[in-house]
């Protein structure tokens, strides 16, 4: 082709045909540009594709992620439930001298819940990395929502542990014989089971105008905690439906 081309413009040349030169000139030039172009487009259309599949690939793995936050959130709300419910039966018995409760679990007066979104330790700047802007700002959202849970149950855990876990070893609450000949024999969430609080020197307890003091302090908290775990539970419900939406664009 460009052979062809050359044998044009040299018989052009040789027969002085200056102003057809000049046009034939010109039409190489549009063609050249034209082949740029063309050129750019596609490859444009290729980098286009690049850049969506690389965020679909970042949506799938945030997807997984929430997914999983779901999960984890959800026992978390119903385990600060659970605490709840017996802060609610520790009034009751401790200050209405309500005789006929017996709490399921009092070692949950202590307990403190495993809260650590994967959303945000595989990738705490996921957001950046997202073009769309509608879901950029969901994302934002959520993140928002994290740590506004990250700071209520952090004020959460700074009463359990500086003050009802030491609270509850000044009183000598704490039966080891229970602790230490079954702890090899549970794992997990069974752990939560071991009866080395007992029930009873917990209603007795419950009666101490200190321990109510304390107990006051930790049910706002749980209280706080639930109100904004099931405000992030709702965020991560709506931004997993605008991700799984989104997934299903070809």
């Amino acid at each position: 082709m460009i052979k062809f081309f050359r044998k044009i413009r040299q018989r052009l040349v040789a027969e002085s045909k200056f102003s057809k030169y000049l046009l034939y000139a010109i039409g190489e030039i549009i063609l050249v540009v034209i082949g740029i172009l063309i050129a750019l487009q596609i490859n444009n259309w290729n980098e286009g594709r690049k850049e969506n599949r690389n965020l679909r690939a970042i949506y799938s793995n945030l997807l997984l992620d929430i997914k999983a936050d779901s999960v984890s959130y959800s026992i978390n709300l119903k385990e600060l439930r659970e605490i709840d419910f017996l802060h609610e039966q520790l009034y009751k018995t401790g200050v209405k001298n309500d005789i006929t409760l017996v709490f399921k679990d009092p070692t949950l007066i202590r307990y403190l819940l495993y809260y650590n979104p994967i959303t945000k330790e595989n990738d705490p700047f996921i957001a950046t990395k997202i073009k769309n802007d509608s879901i950029r700002k969901e994302v934002l959202t959520y993140f928002r929502n994290m740590k506004d849970t990250d700071d209520v149950y952090s004020e959460l855990e700074g009463v359990i542990n500086s003050k009802m876990r030491v609270y509850l070893g000044e009183k000598k609450m704490y039966k080891l014989s229970s602790w230490f000949e079954n702890k090899s024999k549970s794992t997990g969430e069974d752990a939560l089971n071991l009866d080395f609080i007992d029930n009873a020197e917990l209603i007795v307890l419950s009666k101490d105008e200190e321990f109510q003091q304390i107990l006051f302090e930790a049910s706002l908290k749980i209280v706080n905690s639930i109100v904004s775990f099931e405000i992030l539970i709702k965020q991560n419900a709506h931004l997993i439906n605008v991700i799984e939406n989104e997934l299903k664009r070809p």
